[in-house]
């Protein structure tokens, strides 16, 4: 069998699965760590229309928003470009730009940035911190998607902390779910919260 043949290979083809699930033309999609942009891209291609759906991209790196805008501007039409903005912040702050609006999927993608210095990573307390203020703005049935990275001591401490936090302090109306790939011992893991109530 071909590896196109597969529903899904590895974490990233199997959180776009979910993801392609999720989301309809129309809806509100945040990613919260933009990296290189493909998760931004695979995002506006799910809920953008000429006249409806919003994508919210964030990252504390100039080079990683340069990086996601020229991808997008590759790929998706101006009618597309419209309806994306690109924010130079932390997720910890995410909220401040969202306004009103209820998303229907946040995307997180941990860890450093894919050919950048890998000494800048996403942090334990700002992760858990954007992930408290955003649970109540998610819509009912609407979901938070983060990819955790274990080959590194950071990525390591935030997947098991966030796993605590799933186990233990995330609400009651929540449904977690964990995924691994059993036969690669240091590959990411995707970590799906679903909300099944109690939200807008």
């Amino acid at each position: 069998m071909a590896m196109s043949d597969l529903l899904f290979a590895n974490h990233l083809s199997f959180a776009r699965l979910l993801w392609g699930q999720l989301l309809k033309l129309g809806d509100l999609a945040i990613d919260a760590t933009c990296g290189n942009g493909h998760d931004t891209l695979a995002l506006s291609k799910l809920v953008l229309t000429p006249v409806a759906g919003k994508v919210i991209g964030c990252d504390i790196q100039q080079t990683a928003l340069e990086n996601t805008r020229e991808r997008l501007k590759e790929q998706l039409l101006p009618h597309q470009l419209k309806r994306i903005e690109l924010h130079l912040i932390s997720h910890a702050a995410i909220t401040s730009i969202i306004g009103d609006e209820s998303p229907r999927l946040v995307v997180f993608n941990l860890g450093y940035l894919p050919g950048g210095d890998k000494s800048l990573t996403t942090r334990l307390e700002t992760t858990l911190e954007a992930l408290r203020h955003l649970l109540p703005l998610v819509q009912k049935g609407g979901a938070i998607s983060l990819t955790c990275y274990r080959g590194h001591p950071e990525g390591e401490r935030e997947e098991r902390a966030l796993l605590e936090f799933a186990k233990r302090d995330l609400p009651s109306h929540w449904i977690p779910s964990h995924h691994r790939w059993p036969r690669q011992e240091r590959s990411p893991s995707l970590l799906f919260l679903q909300c099944a109530g109690g939200s807008l």
